[in-house]
């Protein structure tokens, strides 16, 4: 087949057709053409979703919306360390994360819906006063829901930088909200004071475990001790120390006294002896101290006197001098006697205090030897004592912490508090309604100019595919909305419609090219039936009859006459069939088009022999008549591919304008079309694509 340039004559429309890979880019002027020839489309698509938006907010539920703030406190009490069973909670960003965790926990929303009642609130379960008793797994099934839908209407958030929270809840009703919201901070108030009781309360159980096992073990330490005391006669006194050992330590003081006694007594009598051996026994200290030997030295004392007076008298040979001098001797015999006794007293007093040193030295060494087999029978003892020490160390230690967790337990104090109470809002919160309306319109413009740019995108991509079933013939023009029910009179009714341009388009430049010296007879085809090709003539001709040129649609299309249907004639009295064959004349035969001055020539009788009329020399003089009657003739012919005598038909016309339908399969249809018309002598081709 020759080229797209050599088949057309000259003044034929061809079309741009698809522009081929890297032709120039997308710009300004090009988006304006899409606005404008698929503006319905983008229209409807923002109607569209204009509608729903406006649909959905009316379904939407009006929410208001209250909020609560809590403080994490930062204060400690000093009246006891309460924080000694659980310590005071930190207010590190990360710990104040932890505390918006617990805030939308499944738990503390459990507890509030319990507690006001929110299970029977059909705002929260849809299926509250249904009248059903729904067994334990769906009656937990129908809970979990109620707290999916409560945590959806939950805000938490920090305040900041502050260790505030802000708590914020939506319902239908200002009061709910804020109700809501309240108990929510209250509950999680009283959440941190049962956390610190509930440990304080395992503390505390614990420790009078602990403080009952403990006392059972110094029990059994203590009996320990005493039993083994008794059964190795290991006895103490009141100060703890050893019987024993107080025994060897007053006999260590008693032989201490007895030495120093023995020594003294042996000192004292040896002086005595000395005193004695040189005859001065009487200047012995005890001897002069005795009362006897005072009262003998009186008597010798008044006897000296007497003896000395007496001398002094009667002269030495006087009887009484010399009985004075007896009485004297007899005195200091006496003297003597006694100095003599008290010599052996003392030597007496000796012996006495030798022998109970030697006493005492026999009960410290038998008591020394006691002390050291009790030393090691005492080993054990230690280690008992020592683990009855240590048992009640940690009896003590526990019951002073037992103690003390019982005083802190009365002065717990939560470690937040609530610092603003939610009011009831005045205003709702949600929905947005005239802020999401008026969105809406803006974004269903660009959604449905995204529709458009995404329907221009792949109509390219459509006629890629095509291009090599079209063997090169080049496209005409590109007509939307031909399977619209009233196509043909869009071009009347609504000109400024995609379809309605586009066949004003196409028709000024058929009948601007007929004038310049162009095709006049123009064969209109499709390659199957359904594709468009006699609603095409029939727009075109009453778009160029609008244009003032003299148009005859020709119907070919013997089997299937569709040209009069199409212009709304239910039925024509005299066709084409009727002129050939000299039933009646042509000029009652042309009828005109009721919406233009357009002139119709169709079928009366639909005929499926057609290819012996099409043949005829009749039809040739008559194609021939009409093309120097008019200023364009349109020739509908029947499928290319039905067989119908398209090819005759097309020997007739200056020109074949194949119409195919994008959106009917098989695109391999055109390929043949082009095919068959080129297999003959076929006038200059070009292609419409229609949808």
């Amino acid at each position: 087949m020759a080229t797209a340039t050599s088949l057309m004559a000259p003044g034929f429309p061809v079309g741009a057709g698809v522009p081929p890979s890297g032709a120039r880019r997308f710009q300004l002027p090009d988006l304006l053409h899409v606005v404008r020839a698929r503006r319905r489309l983008i229209l409807g698509v923002a109607a569209v979703c204009v509608a729903l938006t406006a649909i959905v907010l009316m379904l939407l539920p009006t929410l208001y919306s209250a909020s609560a703030v809590v403080m994490l406190e930062q204060r400690k009490n000093n009246v006891a360390d309460v924080s000694s069973v659980l310590t005071s909670l930190p207010t590190d960003p990360a710990s104040v994360q932890n505390q918006i965790q617990i805030l939308t926990s499944r738990d503390l929303a459990s507890r509030v819906i319990d507690k006001l009642g929110l299970e029977n609130d059909p705002e929260f379960n849809t299926d509250a006063g249904a009248g059903e008793l729904p067994g334990d797994s769906a009656a937990m099934a129908a809970h979990e829901r109620v707290v999916t839908a409560f945590l959806n209407r939950l805000k938490v958030e920090n305040e900041g930088l502050s260790t505030a929270i802000s708590i914020g809840f939506s319902a239908r009703t200002p009061e709910k909200a804020a109700q809501i919201a309240n108990t929510i901070a209250e509950t999680y108030v009283q959440l941190q004071l049962d956390t610190k009781f509930a440990a304080t309360r395992e503390a505390t159980d614990w420790l009078e475990g602990r403080v009952r096992d403990l006392s059972r073990q110094v029990q059994a330490a203590d009996g320990a001790v005493e039993r083994y005391k008794a059964e190795h006669n290991l006895n103490e006194g009141a100060q703890g120390v050893p019987l024993i050992d107080q025994e060897i330590s007053a006999v260590s003081g008693q032989l201490v006294q007895a030495r120093a006694d023995l020594a003294q007594k042996q000192s004292t009598l040896a002086h005595v002896d000395t005193l004695m051996k040189s005859g001065h026994g009487a200047d012995v200290s005890q001897a002069v101290a005795s009362p006897l030997i005072i009262q003998l030295r009186s008597q010798e004392a008044e006897l000296i006197r007497n003896e000395a007076d007496l001398a002094t008298r009667y002269g030495p040979k006087h009887p009484k001098l010399i009985a004075a001098q007896s009485q004297k001797h007899d005195l200091e015999q006496k003297i003597s006697e006694e100095v003599e006794r008290v010599a052996g007293s003392l030597a007496n007093d000796v012996s006495v205090a030798r022998s109970q040193v030697a006493s005492l030295n026999a009960s410290l060494a038998q008591a020394e030897q006691q002390a050291q087999a009790q030393n090691f029978t005492r080993v054990k003892l230690k280690s008992l004592e020592v683990n009855a020490t240590s048992t009640h160390s940690i009896y003590e230690a526990f019951v002073a912490r037992l103690r003390a967790i019982q005083d802190q337990d009365a002065i717990q104090a939560s470690d937040a508090r609530v610092i603003s109470h939610a009011a009831a809002p005045n205003a709702p919160s949600s929905p947005h309604r005239a802020l999401i309306f008026a969105a809406s319109i803006p974004a269903g413009l660009m959604l449905g100019l995204l529709a458009a740019l995404m329907a221009e995108r792949f109509a390219p991509a459509v006629h890629t595919l095509m291009r090599d079933s079209m063997r090169g013939v080049p496209v005409l023009a590109e007509i939307p909305g031909v399977s619209h029910a009233r196509a043909v009179d869009l071009v009347l009714d609504w000109p400024a419609s995609p379809f309605a341009q586009a066949v004003t388009a196409l028709a000024y430049k058929v009948a601007y090219g007929a004038v310049r010296g162009g095709p006049r007879a123009i064969l209109i085809a499709s390659p199957q039936s359904g594709e468009g090709a006699a609603t095409i003539a029939v727009s075109l001709a009453r778009a160029a009859a609008q244009m003032g040129r003299r148009v005859i649609v020709l119907d070919g299309n013997l089997a299937a006459p569709s040209v009069a249907p199409i212009a709304g004639f239910h039925a024509v009295r005299n066709g084409l069939t009727e002129v050939l064959s000299g039933r009646a004349p042509l000029s009652q035969s042309l009828v005109k088009d009721p919406r233009s001055n357009a002139l119709l020539l169709s079928v009366a009788q639909p005929r499926h022999d057609a290819y012996p009329v099409l043949a005829s020399v009749q039809l040739a003089r008559l194609v021939d008549h009409l093309r120097r009657a008019c200023d364009l003739l349109l020739i509908v012919a029947p499928p290319v591919l039905a067989q119908g005598g398209t090819q005759l038909l097309a020997g007739y016309a200056d020109a074949v304008m194949l119409v195919a339908r994008t959106d009917v399969a098989p695109r391999p249809a055109i390929a043949a079309a082009v095919d068959a018309l080129a297999r003959i002598a076929s006038p200059p081709i070009g292609i419409v694509l229609a949808s």
